[in-house]
């Protein structure tokens, strides 16, 4: 008959065996001690063994299970009585490859059970049931680098066959190797089966993770003080002065800013004398030379006794795009500037000349 750590019966387990003189016969159970060595002892270099929980047993025990009406898949509980406290915990068979007398072990699952090469432990076959919930915790910040950690989880919990309650089993990704604790399992409190079921995970805080602190804002309390060099006056006073330094900023921006349409206007009822008294708006020129007094050379455009052009005063909003061209005079362009050009004299071609009647 197959049980868990709590003896419970599960499954066919507690249907095997047969009828005996009105008996009911129990069957027999595989329990057997080997010598415990590290996967990286075995000669067949197995060195992905240690990041999974299965083990590697001599053909001897196939030969002795395939004998017994024993529950698939083959699980396994470990258990080392020697320790000062009973250690134990639970795997999966990968191999039947080892010597005789001998079991190898991931690294991990030696020192949960504080298993030295060599030493012996004991190995009994169980039957678990199937999980439904795994908590796990990261025994450090570094597994939250992984970006999807649930892709990583999922091809790893593939090398294990059962997850037990307080092992820390090891598993490896991108060349790193990350530690993580089972915490919780549930059907079962103390192992469950995890081969060919929907399992879901959970995870607690790894260790060493500290939860990041949210800061109060500024401003969030009306009786909040702000300091300001040595003085300390409420929040409330220094927005009223920033708030009045940006309307003396707007204020000033609109007074400089063009304004179209400022001339004044006259109206069509309005007698001549209003005409005749109203100021009539000064012309505004493009330059600060005249419009009279354009120029008409290049060093007029200059200063007395200055190297610069005078710099011109346009208002706001206003475009310049250069004087008019005046050629020099006594040039050529000068000359036919003022010569009339005849314009569409020309005489008119037909090809078929029209016939006089």
């Amino acid at each position: 008959m197959f049980a868990d750590d709590d003896g419970d019966n599960f499954g066919f387990g507690a249907t095997f065996g047969h009828r005996q003189g009105g008996l009911r016969m129990r069957q027999r159970q595989f329990s057997r001690y080997y010598s415990a060595y590290p996967v990286a002892a075995h000669p067949g270099n197995k060195a992905d063994a240690n990041y999974g929980g299965k083990i590697f047993m001599p053909a001897s025990a196939l030969e002795e299970l395939s004998r017994l009406e024993i529950v698939y898949p083959m699980l396994f509980k470990l258990e080392n009585d020697e320790a000062a406290t009973s250690k134990r915990t639970h795997c999966g068979v990968l191999e039947f490859t080892a010597e005789e007398g001998r079991v190898y072990l991931p690294q991990w699952m030696m020192e949960t059970l504080a298993l030295s090469p060599g030493a012996p432990v004991k190995v009994i076959n169980v039957a678990l049931l199937h999980g439904s919930l795994v908590k796990l915790q990261p025994q450090s910040t570094d597994f939250l680098d992984i970006s999807d950690h649930r892709a990583v989880l999922e091809n790893a919990l593939r090398r294990f066959s059962a997850l037990t309650v307080g092992d820390i089993v090891t598993i490896e990704y991108n060349n790193r190797e990350y530690r993580i604790a089972v915490l919780e399992t549930k059907p079962s409190p103390s192992a469950i089966n995890i081969v060919e079921t929907d399992l879901s995970v959970d995870f607690a805080a790894p260790l060493g993770y500290v939860e990041p602190s949210v800061r109060a804002p500024s401003g969030a309390s009306n009786n909040s003080m702000a300091v300001d060099g040595n003085n300390s006056r409420p929040s409330s006073s220094i927005a009223k002065d920033i708030r009045q330094k940006e309307e003396a900023a707007k204020s000033e921006i609109s007074s400089t800013r063009f304004a179209a349409f400022r001339g004044s206007g006259f109206r069509l009822s309005s007698s001549n004398k209003d005409k005749a008294d109203a100021p009539m708006p000064a012309p505004r020129s493009y330059a600060s030379i005249p419009d009279n007094d354009a120029p008409t050379t290049e060093t007029s455009r200059m200063g007395a006794g200055q190297d610069q052009p005078v710099p011109l005063d346009l208002p706001i909003g206003t475009l310049f795009f250069g004087y008019d061209f005046v050629p020099p005079p006594g040039s050529e362009l000068d000359d036919n500037i003022d010569k009339e050009v005849d314009k569409f004299k020309g005489k008119g071609q037909v090809l078929r000349q029209r016939r006089k009647r």
